[in-house]
């Protein structure tokens, strides 16, 4: 589907953000995309660093005010 699938995590830490986004990730479609707002920097950097190395899929961040954004892109590999 063209939904962007969003999930909210600004007001959760560490280690409960970084599972959270992995158990929506097993949900979400390869073909589709995701987008996760977290409120820490280092909530940011592992996310970014464990969806990029355990999903297999591009994930950028940026700044959005006193958030980021994290953008998760497609797995394109073929794997799960």
């Amino acid at each position: 589907s063209d939904f962007m699938k969003e999930l909210d995590l600004r007001d959760v830490g560490l280690p409960l953000s970084l599972l959270k986004c992995k158990s929506r990730l097993l949900e979400v479609e390869p073909e589709e995309e995701m987008e996760v707002l977290v409120q820490e920097p280092e909530v940011m950097e592992d996310l970014v660093k464990i969806i990029r190395r355990s999903h297999g899929r591009p994930a950028r961040s940026h700044r959005e005010g006193s958030y980021y954004r994290i953008h998760i892109g497609a797995n394109n590999s073929g794997s799960p």
